[in-house]
């Protein structure tokens, strides 16, 4: 294959031409310091290039030693870091000292294991607190489909990334929607894992008591999502989570389901009552449609706990102060001073804010998500399979708009919160050529279900071959 094209290639088929000498990883790690140095000036996805540090890499790397040994991966400025690295996420306060982490992260470490070779840090908004990925510290990630619109959040940079063809993957978080939204936003695929699946961090010591934090990758391919989960997948060393069952390996779960299966389409948001754009409703129904077809029992259905859920906002304001207050404390302690409102993009939480959310009002507010969650898995128990929503209410928005979840609505939130295992695959376009992702959601720690489906539609309704027009330009 010309050299020139491997750039289009999925990791996994990359990989596989590293493990037949047909490529080299430093034939791959120099096409993708191209592709960023002629692409990132439009985007704005990769804001710490580790060019020398890759090639340094390079020499490490063995063609037989690792599943995806010689594949470049970007990493999101979030969650994840590489000791002597920088380590900004989104801040001026970081930036401005020049910050680098004092740790390799456990997941940073399965992935070298795993043999991919980092190649740069993406952008995020500040402290990865948010829809849209606009930091003043960096300025906006743009979408690779139209530069005027927002490649979403937090793990924007990332996403667009992957969609402009820099990098076959590219590492994300996902709070309530940071992996999906972003997805949906520029045309990839990636997945929620299950709470458990995977290595629990968070950024800058936020808390997460109720375990909703979790990383994973973005992707141009189901197998691409499989492979990874294979190998860096499991709890991380103490990890309260307990690990769920059906652990894969998931590769070969890329297969048809034994049996049909039973699938509920929701095209309304029914936690908050906001509108949904037509194209993300025709891209649930086109979704159902390739699911009758392939034998699958479909049927407006959805679990009863997302009605209304948005009514849990205050609630869920209680817990982002407290997660928010935390992060302020962290980068004043890194940075030796008292943060000052100059110093950040977000309303700054005093100490005296803080105080007024006691340890009564935390409490309740997590049990009331507790509450949802349980009840929510209910609809699964009772003999359903999957969940197929719009990730978005609209395709991506345009830059500057900083609406959070009126931009994007409350499709991806719910299943954080339940801890269960979320797809966004890029199945349907709108008519001026903007992505519309398409949500599966599976019962808790049925992640097998999700690839079985994901490669059946991926099949069904490709989009290997859809690529922006910057790409080639």
């Amino acid at each position: 294959m010309d050299l020139d094209q491997i750039w289009q290639l999925d990791a996994t088929a990359q990989a596989a031409l590293v493990r037949a000498r047909e490529v080299t990883a430093g034939e791959l790690v120099e096409q993708a310091i191209g592709r960023i140095e002629r692409l990132n000036p439009r985007i704005n996805a990769v804001i710490t290039p580790m060019f020398e540090d890759a090639r340094r890499q390079v020499d490490g790397a063995r063609a037989a030693d690792a599943p995806f040994a010689g594949v470049p991966l970007l990493l999101k400025d979030a969650c994840l870091e590489v000791e002597g690295t920088p380590y900004y996420l989104g801040t001026r306060v970081l930036r401005d000292i020049g910050y680098r982490s004092r740790r390799t992260t456990e997941l940073a470490q399965r992935f070298r294991r795993a043999g991919f070779i980092f190649a740069g840090k993406t952008n995020v908004p500040e402290l990865s607190a948010g829809i849209t990925t606009e930091p003043s510290a960096f300025g906006p990630t743009r979408n690779p489909w139209q530069l005027d619109r927002s490649a979403g959040g937090s793990s924007g940079g990332s996403a667009a990334a992957v969609a402009a063809g820099m990098t076959a993957l590219a590492h994300g978080g996902d709070a309530t929607g940071s992996l999906r939204y972003p997805a949906a936003c520029c045309g990839v695929a990636t997945l929620k894992p299950s709470r458990g699946r995977m290595p629990h961090e968070t950024p800058a010591e936020q808390p997460d008591p109720a375990g909703v934090w979790t990383e994973f990758v973005l992707a141009r391919s189901v197998r691409d999502l499989a492979g990874v989960l294979d190998a860096v997948g499991g709890p991380g060393r103490g990890d309260p989570w307990v690990a769920p069952a059906n652990a894969g390996p998931y590769v070969a779960e890329l297969r048809a389901p034994e049996r049909p299966l039973r699938v509920g389409l929701l095209t309304r948001d029914v936690s908050s009552g906001m509108p949904v754009d037509a194209e993300c409703v025709a891209a649930v129904e086109r979704t159902g449609a390739l699911l009758a077809e392939l034998g699958h029992e479909v049927e407006e259905s959805h679990p009863p706990a997302l009605d209304g859920m948005f009514d849990l906002a205050p609630q869920f304001a209680v817990v982002s102060a407290a997660a928010r207050y935390a992060q302020f404390r962290w980068l004043a302690k890194v940075a030796g001073r008292e943060l000052t409102q100059a110093d950040v993009d977000q309303p700054l939480i005093t100490a005296e804010e803080a105080a007024k959310v006691s340890a009564l009002r935390y409490v309740d507010a997590g049990a009331a998500f507790d509450r949802v969650a349980r009840v929510m898995h209910e609809w699964w128990a009772e003999g359903r399979d999957l969940l197929v929503t719009p990730t978005l209410r609209q395709p991506a928005w345009p830059l500057g708009s900083h609406g959070g979840a009126v931009d994007a609505g409350t499709f991806p939130p719910p299943y954080s919160f339940s801890g269960q295992p979320a797809m966004s695959l890029p199945l349907h376009w709108s008519a001026d050529g903007l992505p519309a992702g398409v949500q599966l959601v599976a019962a808790y720690g049925r992640e097998d279900v999700l690839f079985r489906v994901a490669s059946q539609l991926e099949a069904a309704a490709p989009w290997a071959d859809r690529w922006p027009a910057i790409v080639r330009a």
